[in-house]
């Protein structure tokens, strides 16, 4: 996936390059077909190690589980740690001798091997097998192996692992399971130090996910409702964006990603507010953490109109957005006012995402934009004419209305996308 992207970004800047003059149509058509080649012929190796890996594991551990009745219990021990240390040993042997995708092939096999024959052991010793502290000590191992060799692919199974350990694992009364984060904050600095982007992907959603799963517990831990945890969570999502605006302007790829993960969470969430129903429940505690989100926005927002990375007109979508959301709880009591003011607001900062995205040649913050915009109208056709029309002048109004509106954005995006181009080559 990432490829395709790069070969998606790599066709515009030939274009670009094209109407400039540096290189000729034939040499651009030559760059587009040698990198396709050359990535075609590169990922293949690597995908056929990394299944091949895979069906070693299983096979050794399918073999070890057929026999495992009539294989003694010494021999069983040594057979599964053969296995396991073959499998890193070859994962060394083949990194120092200069083959990376094989040697993340090796250490695929052998983390396969290690969750297996966790399993297995706890079978010969009578343990539970299915306690969530040996996810933990998977997930740690193929940390430790990504930080060893170093491999992409444990560091992707470690992050895996550790939120199907915390999701896995029981809740303490009115307490979050904040012990998930010593794993990620080892594999986010993994991510940063392999410069591995994916990773980075990786350990933002598994962060928002976690997130998610400990909405309840969070809730009961501030005295809140869940309208108040949302408001909590857009002002987090809003602080990552600034983060992300600051380490843009360093030319950092992490920066644009962290951006990417405020606007969308950010959006999602607003656009929730507005269908959630009335259960606020603001107490002091959430009040205060409302209050320090908007001055550490506030703070950084004016850091970076300072040093010349956000222009006004960003910062009063920005500040609109932030405050727009902390002002909830005041709007929660009534679902009907709460509805159409936030239906408001999400519109018009759907329209100003647009143009934050035009104006600093952001293609996700433009493309969100679009579809948020397109979202609410057809969130609030679903609310509005389908309560006022009969059931075939409903459907037939909303496929012209469907139809009219997608020819009608398409054409508003394909101009907006030419003029950030314009903007971008001059």
């Amino acid at each position: 996936m990432w490829q395709r992207v790069y070969l998606q970004r790599l066709k515009r800047d030939l274009e670009l390059w094209i109407e400039r003059g540096l290189i000729t149509p034939a040499n651009a058509q030559v760059i587009l077909a040698s990198y396709g080649e050359e990535a075609g012929i590169r990922r293949i190796p690597q995908i056929l190690a990394l299944l091949g890996a895979v069906l070693i594991g299983f096979a050794a551990m399918s073999f070890v589980a057929a026999n495992w009745s009539e294989i003694p219990k010494l021999v069983k021990l040594l057979l599964l740690f053969t296995a396991l240390w073959t499998a890193w040993g070859a994962a060394i042997f083949l990194h120092r001798r200069g083959h990376p995708a094989f040697a993340e092939a090796a250490v695929v096999a052998g983390l396969a091997l290690f969750g297996g024959n966790i399993m297995l052991i706890a079978q010969i010793y009578h343990v539970d097998a299915g306690a969530p502290g040996w996810v933990l000590l998977w997930s740690l191992v193929a940390l430790a192996a990504a930080w060893a060799l170093p491999s992409r692919a444990s560091l992707a199974i470690g992050i895996l692992l550790a939120i199907l350990w915390s999701a896995w694992s029981p809740p303490a009364l009115n307490h979050a399971h904040w012990a998930f984060f010593l794993p990620w904050l080892l594999a986010l600095v993994l991510a940063i130090r392999l410069s591995w982007l994916p990773g980075f992907h990786l350990a933002m959603l598994t962060a928002w996910i976690w997130a998610g799963l400990n909405g309840e517990p969070l809730t009961s831990l501030i005295g809140c409702g869940r309208g108040d945890l949302a408001v909590i969570y857009v002002l987090v999502a809003l602080l990552l964006w600034l983060v992300g605006i600051g380490i843009s302007a360093r030319s950092l790829r992490f920066g644009t990603v962290l951006e990417c993960y405020g606007i969308a969470v950010a959006f999602a969430l607003i656009w929730i507010l507005q269908v959630m129903p009335p259960d606020s429940d603001a107490n002091l505690f959430s009040t205060v953490l409302t209050l320090i989100g908007l001055l550490s926005g506030g703070a950084l927002a004016y850091r970076q109109v300072i040093a010349d990375r956000l222009s006004m007109r960003d910062l009063s979508g920005l500040a609109a957005l932030a405050i727009g959301a902390a002002l909830y709880p005041l709007f929660a009591s009534s679902a009907t006012s709460a509805a159409w003011i936030y239906a408001a607001l999400f519109t018009a900062l759907s329209v100003w995402l647009v143009a934050y995205g035009t104006g600093r040649n952001n293609r996700f913050a433009l493309n969100a934009g679009f579809a948020a915009f397109a979202v609410e109208i057809l969130y609030l056709y679903f609310q509005t004419l389908g309560t006022l029309l009969g059931t075939a002048a409903f459907f037939a109004l909303g496929g012209i209305i469907l139809i009219a509106g997608s020819l009608l954005m398409a054409r508003i995006r394909r101009r907006v996308v030419a003029v950030a181009d314009e903007g971008k080559s001059s």
